[in-house]
């Protein structure tokens, strides 16, 4: 096993869980992952390099204070690029 972020798959997870429900005004790849790596910045990282190390992160993840800052950061990362994304909405002039 290699060393890898273990909040990466956590942060993907929970973004695809509640994609449908963060109001974007844009579903396309690039304000997707803008969300996902806006939220990973403000989470603090989380590697591993066993099995063990894998369930003891996902182990803290069922902490439910874990999951509401997690939730939090996911609507504050969707809000920053729902208010400026990173390219032109369908039907703004400019670009």
């Amino acid at each position: 096993m290699t060393v890898f972020n273990m909040m990466e798959i956590l942060a993907k997870e929970i973004l695809d869980r509640h994609w449908d429900h963060l109001g974007m005004p844009c579903s396309c790849a690039t304000c997707r992952n803008d969300v996902l790596a806006l939220l990973l910045n403000a989470l603090p990282p989380r590697y591993v390099s066993t099995e063990k190390g894998q369930m003891f992160v996902k182990a803290a993840a069922l902490n439910e204070q874990f999951r509401v800052d997690l939730l939090q950061e996911l609507y504050r990362a969707a809000r920053a690029v729902a208010a400026r994304p990173s390219h032109p909405l369908a039907g703004e002039n400019g670009a």
